[in-house]
């Protein structure tokens, strides 16, 4: 691991502020959190970090990447995210969007199956993933399993339990697990080939970390999990156990630190009425996207792609979930595309992660999807194969004969 670690961040400057100021304001609230004069008396300059880069990006913003001692964040994963954005985050203007990862090697250890081994594992060499989620609330176990035993007949790689599925009284987590997992072997006893069903386990971090083992005991074949309910350094420590399950990150909980990757929708939205997932896909102009890119630049929180991206494959995320421009979160185009380049870019430090788009993502627009984000997604499809009047087994099989099956 390198003694220091480099962090990038764009700065919204207030009127007549200068950006050494702004900057002197990070280098000591995210370090020694005292002021500059008794920081100098104490001889603790050195914790402060040392500006390794400031470009002018106009009159009220600029870039700025400041390295940081890697004894700062101890070797502790929390530690580091407290050091990244934790008093600056309550502060204005300040939006992180870039951290070197080959600084960060020996802290965090990335996803523990990464695409390449999945796709030997699973025996996919080539093609996308497809994925759906057992959903609604409210519905029995028995039902639900019914569910994935639908998407199995279909040929659906990974049917995940929706986020919202717990441990309701309708659908107790155990139950849940054991039927469904049931129901995809009856599937494959009819059809020859397994999907992979990965219930949600997030809960709180001992609940969570004591359902990943019973997921593993009753035969799943991965889990979902929403690192910013659970916590991110526990999705980290799942990664690293000796339990041999991938991980497939969820971003509830996750909007506010990376709002400015978001169209606003009254302008630029899914308006369809209906059901959520039946919003449809609409295709944003490009005038629209350079205007909110301008706007971006005055935001704060987390560039999407480094946090979907980077920060969730570092922390182990196998797949990481995002809204899909034109579904009903509205992320725009670039967005998406700067994350699927940091879940795969081959210059980290770690496996790569499968980038898995959703949120509203139509059937009939899945081969432009496939076109341009490539095989090496997996593309989550809900309401669009509930909606189909074929039914799901039907509506199933269409989507993944798309993906090359």
């Amino acid at each position: 691991m390198s003694d220091s670690f480099q962090v990038t961040y764009l700065l919204t400057l207030s009127p007549g502020e200068q950006a050494e100021e702004r900057i002197r304001e990070i280098q000591l609230e995210q370090s020694a959190e005292l002021p500059d004069n008794v920081v100098s008396r104490l001889g603790m300059q050195y914790v402060t970090g040392s500006v390794s880069n400031i470009t002018t990006l106009s009159e009220r913003s600029a870039s700025v990447t400041i390295a940081w001692p890697a004894a700062n964040h101890g070797d502790e994963i929390t530690q580091f995210l407290n050091l990244l954005f934790g008093n600056i985050s309550m502060k204005q203007g300040i939006a992180i969007t870039d951290i070197q990862w080959k600084d960060l090697g020996g802290l965090f250890s990335g996803p523990a199956f990464g695409i390449e081994r999945i796709r030997q594992e699973w025996n996919i060499p080539d093609r996308a993933l497809g994925c759906t989620a057992l959903k609604p609330m409210g519905y029995t176990s028995s039902q639900l399993a019914d569910l994935a035993y639908q998407f199995a007949l279909g040929g659906t790689d990974i049917i995940k339990d929706d986020h919202g599925l717990a441990n309701q009284p309708a659908a107790r987590f155990e139950e849940r697990v054991s039927l469904c997992i049931q129901a995809l072997d009856r599937a494959a006893q009819k059809t020859g080939r397994r999907s992979h069903y990965f219930p949600n386990i997030t809960a709180d971090p001992h609940q969570t970390e004591n359902r990943y083992a019973v997921a593993a005991e009753l035969g799943a074949d991965g889990v979902l999990l929403a690192p910013m309910l659970a916590g991110p350094a526990l999705m980290h420590h799942l990664a690293l156990s000796s339990i041999d399950l991938p991980i497939m990150a969820h971003p509830a909980f996750s909007g506010t630190l990376v709002a400015h990757g978001l169209n606003p929708q009254p302008t630029y939205g899914s308006t369809v009425a209906g059901s959520s997932d039946s919003m449809q896909e609409k295709s944003i102009p490009a005038e629209g996207i350079q205007a909110e890119g301008k706007q971006a630049a005055g935001m704060h929180g987390f560039e999407p792609g480094l946090f979907y991206g980077g920060l969730m494959r570092a922390l182990g995320a196998d797949f990481t979930i995002y809204p899909n421009t034109g579904g009903r979160f509205s992320f725009r185009r670039e967005v998406c595309e700067a994350i699927n380049r940091q879940a795969r870019a081959s210059n980290h430090p770690y496996a790569a992660s499968f980038p898995t788009p959703g949120g509203g993502m139509q059937r009939d627009r899945m081969a432009y999807w496939l076109e341009n984000y490539g095989t090496d997604t997996t593309f989550l499809m809900g309401g669009s194969l509930y909606e189909d009047p074929a039914g799901i087994e039907t509506a199933s099989r269409s989507f993944m004969d798309t993906l090359g099956t």
